[in-house]
């Protein structure tokens, strides 16, 4: 039975999250649904990949074994992840469009509903403003103008800049995923510092659990789970696979994401070691790193990367380069490697992938030890800030 203090909160995505997405930002969603508190009365706005949402209608919906409500503003038809050239053409556009033109709508339902918004771009937070709902920002990647870049709106800082200056002077609270990310904006938007904050990403502890570790032989199994945004460097990592291929001779790599991985020259050279997995579930995720002995990851930037986090949650070590905020759960020899960027960084990695795989083959490296290294970062304790949040708002608005 919920309880008579009952809060309600409106949480915006254009992804389905029941559909087959996959993202830092689909799995906050996903989460954001299976941990919701009992006091709260949860409203999904985005759109319906599945096919049995009623378009423009609030229906009820399940999501691993979670109830909540769903007002579908569109049929998604293709959730493969894609960048456009021009910004009309971007998904933060389209989505934005949808949001207006299902105004009279949205408003009606969140107003009625006496529901307070959620969003995760900036772009979107003027529009719900709009309504005359209070409205909470959640960022949960930021790269600087000398990164690659995957997303339309990102390569244009000054539009970039103009709806994060927007969003700051409008919302109730501005979140960011790492405390680099918050410094920057309260150094820049000094004005509204006493907004910003930190809300760091998690592994599902439900689904993602530490196992012993498994061998093949003398085989290195090694995963990567994620999209393929230019950002994350998928050509520094094949070449960091083929290079460890050419010290040991006996890698397989494991890829998961739907991205082409052909369009990258470099994957040439491992396309006889990799296993596509395509999109996968979290739970089959979960397994899949079960099975292998470690991840590494070759962004130029993140925010916190979940796919770390999933890692070192499943009891495996990660072997990345340098990104400060892995500092926080990163300990060399212990939970994995943190590679300094340097002309030597593809050999350099790969020499510690190889070291790696040696401890952990030797019972140097204990799964359960690795998996306290994020036991800080439980979901429940990081998303309760945002949820006291939402709570304090509506009993302001009491």
């Amino acid at each position: 039975m919920k309880s008579a203090k009952c809060y309600k909160v409106a949480l915006v995505n254009s992804a389905d999250p029941r559909g087959a997405k996959i993202g830092g930002i689909e799995t906050y969603i996903r989460d954001y649904i299976f941990y919701h508190p009992e006091d709260m009365d949860l409203l999904f706005i985005g759109a319906d990949e599945i096919g049995d949402m009623p378009i423009g209608k609030v229906a009820d919906a399940e999501f691993r074994g979670r109830r909540f409500k769903f007002l579908a503003l569109y049929r998604l038809d293709d959730a493969v992840n894609k960048y456009t050239g021009t910004v009309t053409q971007s998904e933060t556009f389209r989505f934005a469009r949808q949001l207006i033109d299902k105004w009279r709508t949205l408003r009606r339902v969140l107003r009625a509903g006496d529901y307070s918004v959620e969003v995760r771009r900036p772009e979107y937070a003027p529009i719900f403003f709009s309504m005359g709902v209070p409205v909470i920002q959640m960022i949960h990647v930021w790269g600087g103008k000398d990164k690659q870049q995957s997303g339309v709106l990102a390569r244009y800082g000054w539009l970039r800049h103009a709806s994060e200056l927007v969003s700051a002077a409008i919302v109730k609270k501005f979140y960011s995923v790492n405390s680099d990310m918050t410094t920057m904006f309260k150094r820049r938007y000094p004005m509204f510092r006493g907004k910003f904050d930190t809300l760091t990403t998690w592994a599902n502890t439900s689904i993602f659990q530490p196992t012993p570790f498994v061998f093949d032989g003398d085989r290195i199994d090694v995963i990567y789970a994620g999209r393929m945004d230019l950002f994350k460097r998928p050509d520094l990592m094949f070449s960091v696979i083929a290079e460890l291929q050419r010290l040991t001779g006996r890698v397989r790599f494991h890829y998961v994401g739907d991205g082409d991985t052909e369009q990258f020259p470099e994957f040439s050279a491992i396309r006889d070691i990799t296993v596509r997995h395509g999109v996968m579930k979290s739970p089959e995720i979960a397994a899949l790193m079960q099975q292998c002995q470690m991840g590494l990851l070759t962004s130029d930037f993140e925010g916190m990367p979940r796919f770390v986090m999933e890692l070192l949650t499943s009891g495996r070590p990660a072997v990345c380069l340098h990104l400060p905020q892995l500092e926080s759960v990163l300990v060399d020899g212990v939970t994995g490697f943190i590679v300094p960027r340097g002309e030597d960084q593809v050999a350099e990695q790969a020499r510690r992938m190889l070291e790696t795989w040696t401890l952990a083959h030797e019972g140097q490296l204990d799964p359960i030890a690795i998996r306290k290294a994020v036991e800080p970062f439980s979901p429940q304790s990081l998303l309760g800030k945002i949820w006291n949040d939402h709570r304090r708002l509506h009993e302001m608005a009491a």
